[in-house]
């Protein structure tokens, strides 16, 4: 009985020294894939990191574009305003202009009536006096 249950006594150490064996690679195992998940983690968390950088720089430089495009449209607002100006005066000088020109022709019109009346009167007179005037 003694052989017999010392017997079973190594068959019950193998076993449990297989078993932690076993124990063992399989530990060994998941450690494995654990490293290997925690660097895949690790790689897909930078990938996350270096797009929101890249965001983050986008949005900065949007920021910067739009600030300078604001300015810029400050500044064109007020050249355009000073312009209008300008050819609001110009308008009103053309106007100015045009009623002068108006103007102009009807003297002109009045002028060539005043000289032809003045001619007619000279050559009624050289022609009823006999001589020009004096």
């Amino acid at each position: 009985m003694t052989e017999t249950s010392l017997h079973e006594i190594y068959k019950s150490i193998g076993g449990l020294t297989a078993a932690v064996e076993a124990l063992g690679r399989t530990m060994e195992a998941n450690e494995r894939r654990n490293v290997e998940a925690i660097d895949q983690a690790n790689e897909s968390r930078a990938n996350v990191h270096r797009r929101l950088d890249a965001i983050t720089s986008a949005q900065s430089d949007l920021t910067s574009r739009t600030s300078h495009l604001e300015a810029g449209i400050k500044a064109l607002t007020s050249e355009v305003g000073d312009m209008r100006t300008v050819t609001d005066d110009v308008k009103a000088m053309r106007e100015q202009a045009r009623g002068a020109g108006t103007l102009g022709e009807w003297l002109l019109k009045f002028g060539g009536w005043v000289l032809g009346a003045a001619a007619t009167v000279v050559s009624l007179y050289t022609w009823i006096t006999g001589r020009p005037p004096p």
